[in-house]
């Protein structure tokens, strides 16, 4: 039978060396990528990171959208506002030390979730390798399973979630500091070890789930009642303390926004009931993607996943799964099996997302499975070992290499392929809204990069063919949802392009009864009164006046201190022999502007026809 340790004839220089040239292969392929999704509110449009080093003091001290809602014209939309400055803070830095380059800050990302897996098998090592069989053996296989995972390509490709990977990588090094502490009383460590944990809540919310997981820590690896645990785990209590002094008087208690938006409240239309049943499908559907991770896609909101009952077997199945989870957890803790710990630190790191106790603004999200993946990870590991252990070590030892090499060979062509979707905003949309038809927001997106690459054709025809292309997305999305405040601002813009000023009148002028606050509606509807002037002088061209004034007059409806509206307004009544109405148009245009060529000649020329 097999002895601890005798799967892999590695020793740990060599396996820390494959977890860094596997995770560098893997994401390899990230580092021509351009932005994509998040990155622009948070860093290509963020006045503080865009500052650099000054703008860091305010990036401390404000919530991390507060710039991107300034912008927008709107108030906080997230429950609870996010305070995670760490990656921002990083943002910024990397802006002051190398401007806006996208291929910097992709390698940081790539360097930084190789430090994390680096970190992992270090913590899992110290604590697997003396209390289970096969203990480092397990460290290893579940460092690599993490390290190859397809659902963390959302995390490394997409420069805006480096801070899921700082908020890991530090919750790993409090672990490492806490037990070097608890093994040593050396102060330094108790201090690294506090101070690690504060950056671990600068950069995520995860770390607060630490205020149990720190004593369940404690209490397993050194079989000791709960109560001492949590006593010998105040200093950390103390840091979370301080952080939540700070997060409050940084960014106080955020409230939601007034106006509901189904984008950041996916639950909008459902009954408590319903919004219950499909909440556990939620933490089922994770559990599935966490065994087969295919196909992947950067939005599950509404109405990708449909709103569930309890009536639904679904629901049941999945409710079930956890129920035997949680079986496990304590049937584990009862006999102090170190295993406990990992799957306690994946419920506990699901809760936060989950959407139990707070909206999270999203239905579910593949980062946000990003921390409870370790514990996936590690029981999968445990599970194949003991299977090796039943059977003659040479036997086990080939076996669990070649799964492992299957696993990472079909990993490596799903992680490959999926990192080129992230090449920017354009892949992404138009490729993931084939995978989620139902999503609002892929809809909206992918019509939107639609309509911008439409822009780049020189071809009329063929760049109005892309438009309508567009069109079909964006009505998908105001068809799912008849609020979809977004879907009916890009089909004004649309309509604009196709030179339809009628139509995108009519989705604005919905959009701004929806939003108000519309921070670009004067620019908007400006550019709208030229279409309509546009439009107005080609009828005019054709001396159909009446519908040339119908389209001025929808103009200036639009933009009423637009001066060559109003100019070619009185145009149209000269025209039409109405001088009276020509010479008012005319004086409004002086109001205006009065030095708009031609005016003066005008207005001589209808004062002198009233003079007669």
């Amino acid at each position: 039978m097999l002895t601890p340790s005798s799967l892999f004839n590695l020793k740990p220089p060599a396996k820390y060396a494959i977890l860094l040239l596997t995770a560098f292969c893997f994401y390899a392929n990230t580092f021509p990528n351009l932005y994509a999704l998040d990155d622009e509110a948070v860093i290509q449009k963020n006045d503080y990171v865009q500052s650099g080093f000054k703008g860091i003091g305010k990036i401390l001290t404000s919530d991390a959208y507060l710039n991107y809602y300034r912008h927008n014209n709107s108030n906080q939309t997230l429950s609870g506002g996010r305070y995670r400055p760490l990656s921002i803070v990083l943002f910024a830095i990397e802006h002051q030390l190398w401007g806006e380059s996208p291929y910097l800050r992709h390698l940081i990302n790539i360097i930084l979730y190789a430090l994390c897996t680096l970190c992992i098998y270090y913590f899992l090592s110290i604590i697997l390798s003396h209390r289970l069989p096969l203990g480092n053996d397990i460290a290893f296989i579940s460092a690599l399973l993490f390290t190859i995972h397809p659902i963390h390509t959302e995390v490394v490709a997409n420069i805006k979630s480096s801070d899921e990977i700082l908020s890991l990588l530090f919750i790993m090094l409090t672990f490492i500091f806490s037990i070097r502490y608890r093994e040593t009383k050396k102060t330094g460590n108790l201090v690294a070890g506090m101070f690690v944990l504060f950056l671990a809540l600068l950069s995520k919310e995860y770390a607060l789930m630490l205020i149990f997981l720190m004593p369940i820590l404690f209490s397993l690896r050194y079989k000791e009642r709960l109560w001492k645990s949590v006593r010998f785990s105040l200093p950390w209590f103390g840091v979370i303390a301080f952080y939540l002094i700070l997060r409050f008087i940084s960014i106080g208690i955020p409230h939601g926004h007034s106006i509901p938006d189904v984008l950041n409240a996916p639950y909008l239309y459902a009954s408590p009931m319903q919004q219950f049943a499909s909440e556990i499908c939620v933490l089922g559907k994770y559990l599935a993607m966490l065994f087969f991770p295919y196909p992947l896609a950067y939005d599950y909101g509404y109405a990708q996943l449909p709103y569930q009952n309890l009536s639904s077997p679904v629901v049941w199945v999945d409710a079930a799964a956890y129920l035997v989870i949680i079986y496990a957890a304590i049937k584990l803790w009862h006999k102090k099996n170190i295993l406990a710990f990992f799957v306690l630190f994946f419920l506990f790191n699901l809760l936060p997302v989950s959407n139990f106790f707070m909206n999270i603004g999203t239905t579910m999200g593949e980062r946000l499975i990003f921390h409870s993946s370790l514990g996936f990870t590690t029981i999968i590991a445990a599970c194949m070992a003991a299977g090796g252990l039943r059977i003659p070590q040479r036997q086990a030892s080939a076996f669990i290499k070649g799964v492992l090499f299957l696993i990472l060979l079909l990993s490596f062509i799903e992680v490959y392929a999926r990192n080129r979707d992230w090449k920017n905003n354009f892949t992404l949309f138009t490729t993931d809204v084939k995978t989620v038809p139902n999503s609002v927001k892929a809809n909206d997106n992918a019509g939107a990069q639609w309509l911008n690459y439409s822009e780049t054709i020189n071809d009329t025809d063929l760049s109005d063919s892309i438009a309508r292309k567009a069109l079909d997305y964006i009505f998908r999305a105001v068809s799912i949802d008849s609020i979809d405040v977004t879907g009916y601002m890009n089909l004004g813009v649309a309509y604009c392009k196709l030179i339809q000023p009628d139509s995108a009148k009519f989705y604005w002028d919905k959009a701004v009864r929806l939003f108000p606050g519309w921070a670009e509606k004067q620019s908007n509807y400006s550019t709208l009164g030229k279409i309509f002037l546009y439009t107005g002088n080609r009828y005019g061209v054709k001396g159909d006046y009446g519908k040339s004034l119908n389209e001025i007059e929808q103009g200036i409806r639009c933009d009423p201190s637009n001066a060559g509206l109003w100019f070619n307004l009185g145009g149209t009544f000269f025209n039409m022999g109405q001088p009276d109405s020509a010479r008012n148009a005319w004086l409004r245009v002086q109001q205006f502007n009065p030095q708009y060529p031609g005016l003066g000649e005008w207005l001589e020329k209808v004062n002198g026809e009233r003079d007669h």
